[in-house]
């Protein structure tokens, strides 16, 4: 399947901002692509009626543009026990062509990582490093190494580590007591070898042992088994039946799936490793990464809906891929590296644009998407009132209206109830429920809105949520924050501002009364914001 586009509105969503995502990313599945919405914050409760009464689910929370290690390729790690033997691991690392396994216990937790070197590496070791690794060695692991036949295990085996090839019987034979003797099939040194106290016989040649042999064997605790190779080749294989318990790399560098790219780059760029492992939020292995999956991965990708500027889009945005833009505002500076689809409109909603869009494209509307849509247009225009409504906005409604069989008045009432009164808000709440940043000639500012349905509840807050503006505004270094208390119906919004350009609202609004309403502004984009950045700009 096609890698994820996701379709997102602006930061502190709006109505409108959330119904954009959710029905252009389901027109972008209705034309082949894997789109789908997102949002950047915690939605309005206006939105959750309406998404709830329509039957939608709330978008996916997005945090970051970033890619974290789970969002890119990895590759599918071999994961052993520390039981297996080394032969075992590098057949498995030859088979896959991996540059090594790594090590797990039975609930898939890290316990060390074996390198191809670490596997590769055995027949440069001296011969006190391979007696120490064989003395370790499991009977078991010697069988399944060799392909043996058992005909006689000691239950307390054990060995020295030393190995001797032995294929006949000379003067100057010293066999090393615990040793492991590889002979032929001559039975005068097999039982010279059980003499001296060998812990094992591998008979290399003709699958045979004598009687005699076999039971002075058992007597003395000698185990025997037959190796379908040559003396030569069993005197190699033997060393691979080492446990890799005794040669994987305890001291492990391994990364959490949920770490950002960039900051994994710059850890790795420390190391010289060729795999790490890769871990989930629990600790287990789910593979592994190199340093080629982080120079070759692909970035998120976006379409972004009902804003265009990076101070109101997810953060990060730099580390992703804008690949679209369906707008209704002002163009704000986003930059691409290839040429991308932009629709921007002069509207009163972005949800009238991607309506159009449905229509032009002759893609049925649900009445369940028609009704959102619709709620969407009355949220942003402030059922029609606002002076950004348009022609397209009404006729685009009206159409909405039909197939979703809903009125719009009754709609817009409806909503406007859903919202919670300002005073059961935090301040906290309030300021973001929808608040948009934007930046002028190296000026930083902000404008907040909310709707206010009685004049008493914003007389109640003022001084207090005035007071909050300003600390906001110092610890965040606006030059100017101002906020709308915009009433429903549409006949004005009461005005809150702050920062040390706050005198440039008086300046631009000369109607102000002195409760700091201003009569029939309500739209932030066609009515306040190019009067501020008018008054920035001298």
């Amino acid at each position: 399947m096609e890698r994820e586009v996701y379709v997102i509105g602006h930061k502190n969503p709006d109505c409108d901002s959330v119904v954009s995502a959710i029905a252009l990313a389901h027109l972008k599945q209705q034309e082949g692509y894997n789109c789908v919405p997102g949002i950047l914050s915690d939605i309005n409760n206006e939105t959750k009626y309406l998404l709830k009464r329509f039957g939608f689910d709330i978008p996916k929370m997005l945090y970051s543009a970033r890619c974290m290690l789970k969002d890119i390729e990895h590759d599918n790690a071999i994961l052993v026990s520390k039981d297996i033997t080394m032969k075992e691991a590098l057949d498995k690392s030859l088979s896959m062509k991996n540059k090594g396994v790594i090590v797990i216990d039975d609930d898939r937790h890290l316990l060390g990582v074996v390198s191809m070197s670490d596997l590769t590496s055995l027949w440069t070791f001296d011969e006190e490093v391979l007696g120490k690794l064989m003395s370790k060695v499991k009977f078991a692991n010697i069988v399944k190494t060799l392909k043996g036949k058992i005909y006689y295990e000691n239950p307390s085996f054990k060995t020295s580590g030393n190995i001797q090839l032995l294929p006949s019987l000379t003067n100057s034979m010293t066999i090393g007591k615990d040793s492991i003797v590889i002979v032929g099939n001559n039975p005068d040194v097999q039982r010279s070898i059980i003499a001296n106290g060998a812990s094992l016989i591998i008979i290399a040649g003709e699958d045979w042992i004598d009687g005699v042999t076999l039971e002075l064997a058992r007597q003395h605790g000698v185990s025997v088994i037959y190796a379908p190779f040559s003396a030569m080749k069993v005197s190699q294989l033997i060393f691979q039946s080492t446990s890799i318990e005794e040669i994987m790399s305890h001291d492990v560098i391994s990364f959490k799936a949920n770490e950002y790219v960039e900051d994994v780059v710059a850890k790795m760029a420390k190391t010289r490793f060729r795999m790490y492992p890769l871990l989930d939020e629990d600790d287990r292995v789910i593979g592994s990464i190199s340093r080629y999956h982080l120079f070759n991965y692909a970035k998120k990708r976006f379409i972004l809906v009902d804003h265009n500027e990076y101070a109101q889009s997810i953060k990060d945005l730099e580390y992703g891929e804008v690949v679209e833009i369906v707008d209704h505002h002002r163009l704000g500076g986003i930059e691409t590296s290839v040429p991308i689809n932009v629709i921007s409109m002069r509207v009163g909603s972005c949800a009238s644009i991607i309506a159009k869009m449905y229509f032009d494209q002759n893609v049925e509307l649900s009445s369940a998407m028609a009704g959102i849509l619709l709620g969407a247009i009355i949220s942003d225009t402030l059922c029609l009132k606002s002076p950004t409504s348009t022609e397209l906005d009404r006729k685009v409604a009206d159409e909405l209206s039909a197939i979703a069989e809903v009125n719009i008045d009754e709609l817009a009432k409806a909503m406007i109830e859903a919202n919670d009164s300002i005073l059961k808000k935090s301040y906290l709440d309030l300021l973001y429920s929808d608040f948009k940043e934007f930046r002028q000639d190296g000026k930083k500012f902000a404008i907040g809105q909310c709707s206010c349905r009685f004049y008493e509840d914003y007389k109640q807050i003022k001084e207090g949520f005035k007071h909050y503006l300003q600390e906001v505004c110092m610890h965040q270094d606006y030059d100017l924050i101002l906020y709308m208390f915009t009433d429903p119906l549409g006949k004005g919004s009461y005005f809150l501002s702050v920062g040390k350009y706050a005198h440039i609202i008086d300046e631009g609004f000369d109607n102000i009364d002195e409760m700091g309403f201003v009569k029939d502004v309500i739209s932030r984009k066609q009515q306040v914001l190019p009067i501020i950045v008018s008054l920035l700009k001298e």
